[in-house]
């Protein structure tokens, strides 16, 4: 369960959202406009925001920077309109952890509040001993199973949280990215199948949602020899995770040109501009079988 706080100037469309959410488990609070969201915030016990992008008296980006510049712990995630494909990326490279939009609404808002919310409490820090770490690196060889990609998230940010590499926000902004990443090298990159033929992310990561074409995959060659190589290097510096699948790979060129909130509202390309978006510095090999996530500590 999570605190959240949602921004909407309509009252009847915060009565729908607001049932939405209080089913799944959540305590909701409602500000009608940005300025009495930081009203809200200042008095503290909030987990999450939940915002229109289509604030009256400041656009979606500056609201989550004055967010995010006194509540760093706080997770922002936005409804984003037809139409507003440029400021949903803006808020998205601003801080937001997410875009949802409003179409989808129905279907992906709970899913992705509670992904967020599993990335960002389920982890469980060794605090003094994790606090005096100065770097360490991680070599996995994942076979493609879906259980093992919530640990690995897990234990990535049990690091950045002791290590104090990264404030809240920051760490489910990356754990977010990584989870996506993950996803790809085992059902895009090993398993070969697109998005259309597989369940969601949500689905995938924390149901562990399987079909008979997955399991078929699995079991027929040359997909059931593939792994997904993953290296996990942190020191004072920031983190960096670099995930090779056993595929073909995809052809990179010029594809974040033309990524969009379009590339939200479908499937295709929707955790590629995601870990784009979250993280500080994304970089593929020239086969593009192997991405790199680079996030630099910050000072907090």
């Amino acid at each position: 369960m999570a605190e959240i706080l949602l921004v909407q100037s309509s009252p009847t469309r915060a009565v729908e959202i607001r049932i939405l959410l209080e089913r799944k488990g959540h305590r909701v609070t409602h500000a009608s406009n940005g300025r009495d969201a930081i009203q809200t915030l200042r008095q503290g016990e909030i987990d999450l925001v939940i915002a229109d992008l289509s604030l009256k008296e400041m656009s979606g980006a500056e609201f989550v920077r004055g967010v995010l510049a006194h509540f760093p712990d706080v997770l922002v995630i936005f409804i984003a309109p037809a139409g507003a494909e440029q400021l949903a990326d803006e808020a998205l490279r601003a801080g937001a952890v997410s875009c949802v939009s409003d179409e989808q609404l129905q279907v992906l808002l709970a899913e992705t509040v509670e992904t967020v919310c599993r990335v960002t409490f389920g982890n469980d820090p060794y605090g003094p001993l994790l606090a005096r770490l100065n770097a360490s690196s991680f070599d996995f060889e994942l076979p493609n199973e879906p259980r093992l990609i919530s640990p690995l998230v897990t234990l990535v940010l049990q690091v950045a949280e002791g290590m104090r590499l990264l404030p809240g926000a920051e760490r489910t902004r990356f754990g977010f990215a990584l989870e996506h990443a993950v996803v790809n090298a085992i059902y895009r990159g090993n398993l070969g199948l697109g998005p259309s033929v597989t369940p969601s992310h949500h689905q995938i990561v924390f149901g562990h949602a399987t079909t008979d074409l997955i399991e078929k995959r699995k079991s027929e060659t040359p997909y059931q020899e593939r792994r997904s190589q993953v290296r996990v290097v942190a020191d004072r510096t920031g983190l960096k995770v670099t995930i090779r699948d056993g595929g073909d790979g995809f052809d990179v060129q010029n594809f974040f040109d033309t990524a969009t909130l379009a590339r939200l509202r479908k499937d295709a390309g929707h955790g590629l501009l995601l870990m784009k978006r979250l993280t500080d510095d994304l970089q593929f090999n020239l086969e593009g079988n192997e991405v790199t996530l680079v996030k630099n500590a910050r000072v907090f």
